[in-house]
C-alpha cells in the first residue's frame, strides 16, 4: 500500500519531460516559420532593389540622352529653326529651310494620328498641350525621328538602350506685349525663327537583351534659346567705351540712326562717370575720328547684302556728324558723353555682376585664342589667355550666323583687312590690362564694347552698327532649360 502511493506520488515527476519536449518542438516550429519570412521578406526586398535598380539605370540612360541631345542642338543653335538656305558661307541651310538639309516636319501634315484627342508613341504626342501640336514640328532626318546622338555607346553598361526624339516650337514672339510669347507657330511671316524652343523625349530602357528590356524610363525637358545678353541690356550703340576715346590712331563710326529715338543716330557712348573706378575718361577731342551715316559711309542708298564695305568706305569731313581732323573738332549730337554711365559695365550688359563672370564664361565656347574662329563660327565664344589675335583678311561670323566674341585675353588685337561680324566685348575680368588693338584697316559690323582698355589703332578701326547682326549676336547662340519643363509624366506620349 505504500508503495503504491509513492509510485502516485512521483508519477508526475516522471511525466514532466512531456511538457518540455512540446515546448522545444513549438519553438523550432516558430523558428522555422520566423526563418521562412524572413527569407520570404529578403527575397521580396531584393526583387524591389532589383526592379529600382533596373528603373534607375534606365532613367540615367534617359537623362544621358536629354544631356547629349541638349549639346546636339546647342552646337547647332543658328540653324536649329532657320529658314535661311546657305546660311553659313560653307552653303550649310538652315534646318526649316525647304533643302536637303530639312529636318523638321510639321505635325499638323502626319497622317492618322489626331493631335487634339489621340496619343501614341509618335513624338508630336509629347507636346503637352493639345492645341499647340498642329503648330509645332518634330524631328526628322534620313526617314528616323529619332536625334543623332550616340549615347548608348559611351554608356558603362552594355544592357542600357536610349532614344531620343524631339519636338520644335518657334516662338511668336511680340516684346510690346504685356506676355510676349504668343505662341508657336509654323508661318515664317508670324515666327522668324529668332527664338524657339524644343521639347527634348528621352525614352531610356535597362536589362535589355535579344532586343526586350525589363525596365524603362520615359521623361521630356524643354529647353529654348538665348543669348548672351538675354540677362542684362544690349545698348543699340556701334560703340560702347568705359576706357579714353577716342584711341591713338584713325577710327571711323557708322551709327545706329534711330538709337536716340527717330532719326536721332547714336555713334558712341562714352564714359564720363567720375564716380567709377576708372574716372571720366573722355577726351574726344583726341586722335583722328569720324562719324558719318551709312548712305554716306558706303556710298551708296542700298546696304550691300553681306554688309561689308564693297569699295573704298570712309567718313568723309564734309559728309561726317562728329569728327576730328587736327585741330578741327566738331561734336555732334550721335556722341553720348554719360556721367551716370554703368561703373559695372559688365553687369549692365550680361546681367551678371563682374565678380559672377564664370557664370556667362560657362555658356560659352571657351578657347584659348582666336585661331580658329573663321567665317563659319557662330555663337558665344569666350577667350582666355595671353592673345587673341585675328589675322588679316580673316572673316569671324557672317552675316546670318554672327558671334558674340568675349574677349578676356590680355591683348586682343585685329590686323589689317580682318572683319568681324556680330559684337565684339572686350572685358578686363580676368586680366586688368586688358586692351584692345587695331593693325591697318579693320572692321567690325554689328557693335564693340569696351570694357577695359580702348588701346591703340595703327590704321584705321571701322565700327559700323548694323542691327541684324547685332541682335542676333545678342539673342542668339545659348541654349537653357526652360522653367518648368522637366517632366517624368506623359499623359499622351506612350
Amino acid at each position: 500500500m505504500k508503495n503504491e502511493l509513492r509510485h502516485s506520488v512521483s508519477n508526475p515527476r516522471y511525466q514532466s519531460g512531456v511538457i518540455t519536449t512540446f515546448t522545444g518542438i513549438l519553438i523550432l516550429v516558430l523558428l522555422t516559420l520566423m526563418m521562412f519570412f524572413a527569407i520570404r521578406v529578403g527575397v521580396f526586398e531584393q526583387r524591389v532593389s532589383s526592379n529600382e535598380m533596373r528603373q534607375k539605370l534606365a532613367f540615367h540612360a534617359a537623362e544621358s540622352g536629354i544631356n547629349h541631345a541638349k549639346e546636339f542642338f546647342r552646337n547647332n543653335s543658328v540653324l536649329v529653326a532657320s529658314y535661311t538656305e546657305d546660311l553659313l558661307p560653307n552653303n550649310t541651310d538652315g534646318w526649316l529651310a525647304p533643302t536637303a538639309e530639312l529636318r523638321w516636319q510639321k505635325c499638323s501634315e502626319v497622317s492618322g494620328i489626331d493631335l487634339d484627342n489621340g496619343s501614341g508613341t509618335h513624338p508630336c504626342f509629347g507636346e503637352s498641350v493639345p492645341a499647340q501640336r498642329s503648330n509645332s514640328y518634330y524631328y526628322s532626318f534620313n526617314g528616323s525621328t529619332a536625334v543623332p546622338v550616340d549615347t548608348n555607346a559611351v554608356m558603362p553598361g552594355t544592357t542600357e538602350e536610349v532614344s531620343v526624339e524631339a519636338i520644335l516650337c518657334v516662338l511668336d514672339v511680340d516684346e510690346e506685349a504685356a506676355i510676349p510669347v504668343q505662341g508657336c507657330s509654323t508661318d515664317p511671316d508670324v515666327a522668324d525663327g529668332t527664338y524657339f524652343m524644343v521639347t527634348l523625349l528621352a525614352r531610356g530602357a535597362a536589362d535589355c537583351s535579344g532586343g526586350s528590356c525589363t525596365a524603362e524610363a520615359q521623361i521630356s525637358e524643354q529647353v529654348s534659346n538665348f543669348g548672351a545678353a538675354a540677362g542684362g541690356n544690349a545698348p543699340s550703340v556701334p560703340l560702347t567705351t568705359k576706357s579714353s576715346f577716342p584711341p591713338s590712331g584713325s577710327a571711323e563710326v557708322v551709327p545706329n540712326p534711330n538709337s536716340g529715338g527717330v532719326g536721332v543716330p547714336v555713334s558712341v557712348w562714352m564714359n564720363a562717370n567720375s564716380s567709377c573706378p576708372s574716372g571720366a575718361v573722355v577726351d574726344p577731342g583726341s586722335g583722328s575720328w569720324a562719324t558719318c551715316e551709312y548712305h554716306e559711309w558706303y556710298e551708296t542708298a542700298k546696304m550691300p547684302d553681306d554688309f561689308a564695305c564693297p569699295g573704298n568706305c570712309s567718313c568723309t569731313q564734309s559728309e561726317s556728324i562728329s569728327y576730328t581732323h587736327a585741330q578741327d573738332d566738331v561734336l555732334g549730337i550721335d556722341l553720348v558723353v554719360d556721367p551716370d554711365f554703368p561703373c559695372d559695365l559688365f553687369q549692365f550688359y550680361f546681367g551678371i555682376p563682374r565678380a559672377n563672370y564664370e557664370v556667362v564664361k560657362g555658356y560659352s565656347k571657351i578657347i584659348s585664342n582666336c585661331d580658329s574662329l573663321g567665317p563659319n563660327s557662330f555663337g558665344i565664344y569666350w577667350v582666355t589667355g595671353p592673345e587673341c589675335r585675328i589675322n588679316a583678311n580673316t572673316q569671324v561670323g557672317s552675316p546670318g550666323a554672327p558671334v558674340m566674341l568675349i574677349t578676356a585675353a590680355t591683348l586682343t588685337r585685329m590686323n589689317g583687312g580682318a572683319k568681324i561680324y556680330g559684337t565684339l566685348f572686350l572685358t578686363d575680368v580676368e586680366d586688368a590690362n586688358a586692351e584692345l588693338q587695331s593693325i591697318g584697316t579693320n572692321a567690325v559690323y554689328g557693335s564693340v564694347i569696351v570694357d577695359g582698355t580702348l588701346g591703340s589703332y595703327l590704321g584705321t578701326f571701322q565700327v559700323v552698327w548694323n542691327e541684324k547682326t547685332a541682335k542676333l549676336a545678342g539673342t542668339g547662340g545659348g541654349l537653357g532649360a526652360v522653367l518648368g519643363g522637366w517632366s517624368d509624366f506623359h499623359r499622351d506620349w506612350e
